[in-house]
């Protein structure tokens, strides 16, 4: 059986940058901010990419070991992937499907409510394009496409190829690329494509799985800071050229090597920044933060008691950040973390892993 999924000292502040990234892109849109919130998006698959394939190569360590199975250790992580995911999700669009908030055909057609129930609303929007708020939905449904193709193959394959896999996968993601320029397919292709993403996940997939420390160049507060810093401005130089989201997922090596020196500076003042309290608070609610995000307004929520809160766009967005980590805090509590301590497998020790650790 995998172990629980350990608390990594960085990464709930680097969730919380990758929300906020997200945020200011749908709330203040030009073509810079899209590009930024991209990129937060890609950053949130490379982080789950390098923490669901370290869960894998410890479920098949267990496996080797003779104390789990390999059809027992794929049932135990998809429960484990349910228990986290899907409750709040599916509970979300009841509410807002039940409730209808503003103007309802902004939610989409019937086919796109029936995308967003199975997780393929990255396959709609592929054909029919975005046209509605919930759009951003379609990068979980990459996330569940990747725990439904990748899961099986790294626990019933050699423990030996689970690296070879991610690479397969990082080599057919360009492949990928390269076929939908030739057939000169839209950006909107290019963004939601399930094999052009999944290669971002398998890369934090083989960061998660590397046993070499960093070279000594790399490992420390400056350059730690210096990769950061050309991760989150990368994004606005390259989107006016008009070639981000084909050159631009090149920054999931920039966000994979930035998690590898945040696991491995952690006891640095670069890391430590990603330990205040309030930004550590925003990653651990931030998966419900981002999905409530961008359907809730605050003149909506706010209007049917009397309070008008038209103003300038950074007052309505501080508006709608509050109350989006407000909603997301209560679902954490009244929802997530019930959901998990109900459904999530009880955690059993397996023998101490290669990989860099926390």
């Amino acid at each position: 059986m995998a172990p629980p999924e350990r608390r990594i000292i960085g990464f709930d502040g680097l969730r919380a940058v990758a929300f906020l990234m997200v945020f200011i892109s749908h709330k203040a849109p030009s073509p810079r901010t899209e590009a930024l919130g991209t990129a937060g998006v890609w950053l949130f698959f490379v982080l789950s990419g390098f923490l669901i394939v370290r869960i894998l190569d410890a479920a098949h360590a267990a496996v080797e070991a003779g104390t789990a199975t390999p059809l027992g250790s794929l049932g135990l992580f998809y429960r484990n992937r349910i228990a986290r995911i899907v409750p709040v999700y599916y509970v979300f669009l009841f509410v807002l499907y039940t409730v209808r908030p503003g103007d309802p055909s902004s939610l989409g057609t019937a086919a796109f409510k029936g995308a967003t129930w199975f997780y393929v609303t990255n396959v709609y929007i592929a054909q029919n394009g975005w046209g509605t708020e919930l759009g951003h939905l379609w990068s979980l449904a990459v996330e569940q496409q990747f725990y439904l193709l990748f899961a099986p193959a790294a626990l019933f394959l050699p423990r030996r190829h689970l690296g070879t896999l991610c690479g397969i996968l990082i080599g057919v993601s360009v492949v990928t690329h390269g076929a939908l320029w030739l057939s000169g397919a839209g950006p909107t292709r290019f963004d939601v494509d399930t094999l052009a993403n999944l290669g971002l996940i398998a890369l934090g997939g083989l960061a998660g799985l590397r046993t070499k420390p960093l070279p000594a160049w790399l490992a420390h507060d400056a350059a730690l800071a210096g990769v950061a810093i050309l991760f989150l401005t990368l994004p606005l130089v390259v989107a006016p050229t008009g070639w981000w989201l084909i050159l631009g997922r090149l920054s999931g090596v920039l966000a994979a090597l930035l998690l590898l020196q945040v696991v491995q500076v952690r006891d640095g003042r670069a890391v430590a920044l990603l330990e205040i309290p309030w930004l550590r608070r925003i990653g651990v609610i931030s998966y419900a933060a981002y999905l409530f995000h961008v359907p809730l307004h605050a003149e909506r929520v706010l209007a049917p008691i009397g309070l008008d809160v038209a103003g300038p766009r950074p007052v309505s967005m501080a508006l709608d950040l509050i109350l989006t980590l407000l909603l997301a805090e209560l679902s954490w509590r009244l929802l997530e973390a019930p959901a998990r301590r109900l459904l999530r497998a009880p955690p059993r020790r397996v023998g101490s892993s290669a990989l860099i650790g926390p």
